[in-house]
This record gives structure tokens, sequence and C-alpha cells, in this order.
């Protein structure tokens, strides 16, 4: 695993990462939130909002290669799942995926001054995970505003950057949600990302990172949300041995 701080990586990022964060994260957070004063401002925030995710590969200095985008009906709703190695996860997902993404993301983060009014304009599905089972109701709710939007529900299953290429184990939420909404799953593999940028890092390392789209699940009455969530994590950690 790269884990060594060269010196051209050090130049880089101290002389990237405050432009990035002056220059493009802070002002794209305000026009975003204005954004949403405007008419059509829903599709004006997301056009940003993916903006971002395309950018902030190009401050890194990604090359991304994405499979299986055809297998994907930019007319449906699903749910997405993928294998969380990296902090580029965000970043990758936002621009490889050809459907408009909207990640399940913990309760705290809208609290973020500024950050938070962002999530909200944008429409992040929140949940409170220290709570998760008494707050259905509103899970459901902002799950269902997502799905009237037209765009789709991004989990990470495993609840956090695992920095390694290995899985850590699956929540069930995911196929939950799937069942709930009778959406299909669409899992996708991530590689080599947890070479390039590990939790806790802001180095930017450039490289390749490749998104492989798997081929949709449809919830049948016959599975289980737990043989579900079983069948996804086989087939992400069996495509991540090769």
């Amino acid at each position: 695993m790269q884990t060594k701080v060269t010196i051209p990586i050090f130049i880089r990022t101290f002389f990237l990462f405050p432009i990035f964060m002056i220059f493009v994260l802070f002002p794209l957070l305000v026009l975003i939130i204005v954004a949403s004063y405007l008419p059509n401002g829903k599709l004006i925030a997301t056009k940003l909002y993916e903006f971002f995710g395309w950018v902030g590969l190009k401050f890194v200095g990604i090359k991304l290669i994405v499979k299986g985008v055809e297998k994907i009906n930019v007319n449906k709703s699903y749910v997405v799942v993928s294998n969380h190695p990296s902090t580029l996860d965000i970043f990758t997902h936002i621009t490889a995926l050809p459907v408009s993404i909207r990640f399940l993301t913990k309760t705290e983060l809208f609290r973020i001054p500024v950050f938070g009014r962002v999530l909200k304009v944008l429409g992040l599905p929140r949940i409170d995970r220290k709570n998760a089972s008494a707050n259905f109701e509103k899970i459901n709710d902002s799950i269902s505003k997502v799905i009237k939007n037209k765009n789709s529900i991004m989990i990470f299953p495993e609840g956090k950057r695992s920095n390694q290429k290995d899985l850590l184990p699956f929540k069930k939420g995911a196929a939950y949600i799937a069942k709930e909404f009778q959406l299909p799953i669409i899992p996708v593999v991530t590689h080599n990302a947890h070479t390039l940028m590990r939790k806790g890092e802001v180095w930017l390392r450039s490289g390749e990172i490749t998104i492989e789209i798997l081929d949709p699940i449809n919830f049948s009455e016959e599975l289980t949300v737990e043989e579900v969530t079983n069948k996804i994590f086989n087939l992400i950690g069996e495509k991540l041995k090769v």
C-alpha cells in the first residue's frame, strides 16, 4: 500500500489543498445555497454538486476509469451500494455514476453551519446512527423525497472508510431501503482508492481509480434483508479478489 509522502506530493498538497478549499469548495457551497432561491434551483444545485465531484478528482490528479455504465437505466432510481476504502469515494461516485446520487448522511453533519444548509438544499437523506431504529419514519420520508426528485440513494454499508482492499462487515440498511421502496440495487466496486487517500489524510497522491458497476439486483419476496446483504457483500468481495 502506498503511504509514503514524497517531496512532490508534499509540495502539491501544500499549494493545491488551500486553493481547493478557498477558491472551489467554499464558493461552491455558497452558490448551491444561492441556487436554492432561483427558478430551477434544484437542477442548478445538482449541477454544482456534480461539478464538485469532477473538479475534486482533477485537483488530486485522479484518472477515473468506469466500467459497466450501460447497466444503469438513467430513468430509474436505485440503491447504489459500494465498498468504502477512501476519502476519495465521494468524488469518484458522484462523477462515475450516470444517475445523480444522494449519500445517506449522518445527522451530525447537518448541524455544521453552511455545510448543513447545503446538504438540505441537495436533499441528502439523513440518518441518526445512534438512534436509527427510532427514526424510521423520518429516514423513510427523506428517502421518499430523493426518489420523488428522480435521484438515487448511495450507501456505503461498511459504515465507515475501511482504508483497505478487504471489506468490513456490511450493515443491512441498504437492503432494507431497497425492500421498503422496491428499488433495484446497483453494486459498485471501487478499485485502488485505498492506496491514494486514506481516512485522516489529505495528501494529494495522483493515480488511477477504477469504478466497476455490477448488474442490478431486484429485491424478490423470496429473499430476506440478510440474504440480500450477504449477496451484495459476496459479489463485491469476489471482485476485489481479482
